[in-house]
């Protein structure tokens, strides 16, 4: 019996510690380890909150959700280029292999590996951007 209640409270202890990380950036909407899905998806208007004095260990990853207009779709012949929001705000520019038959615009949701540029401009690459 005293084993199984060992047993139950490592169980307990490395599930609380799983909820604990689904949120690794509280009060930064968008954010989130590689290849995660964050709590909230960072739009046009809380983004500069989002990147707002944030510094990743230079070896770490992170990801960026944003959701907004499509300010930009261009190409170099191998890879696309889709911007979404605009100045004064933020801008994100999402490095992709296909523009999806997306158009300057629409409003789609981008992902990716996030690079602070400066701040007013994020790059996420790799990317990939969807339809709302």
């Amino acid at each position: 019996m005293e084993r199984l209640v060992l047993h139950v409270v490592a169980l307990l202890s490395c599930a609380s510690l799983a909820v604990a990380q689904d949120d690794l950036y509280p009060g930064r909407p968008g954010l989130t380890y590689p290849e995660g899905t964050p709590q909230e998806i960072a739009t046009c208007a809380n983004l500069s909150g989002t990147i707002l004095n944030f510094q990743a260990e230079s070896y770490q990853r992170v990801d960026l959700w944003a959701t907004g207009p499509l300010t930009i779709v261009d190409t170099d012949g191998v890879l696309w280029y889709i911007g979404i929001c605009s100045l004064p705000g933020i801008r994100v520019l999402c490095v992709t292999y296909s523009d999806n038959g997306m158009r300057v615009g629409e409003v789609v949701t981008v992902r990716g590996g996030m690079a602070i540029q400066d701040s007013k401009h994020v790059l996420l690459d790799p990317c990939l951007a969807s339809r709302d």
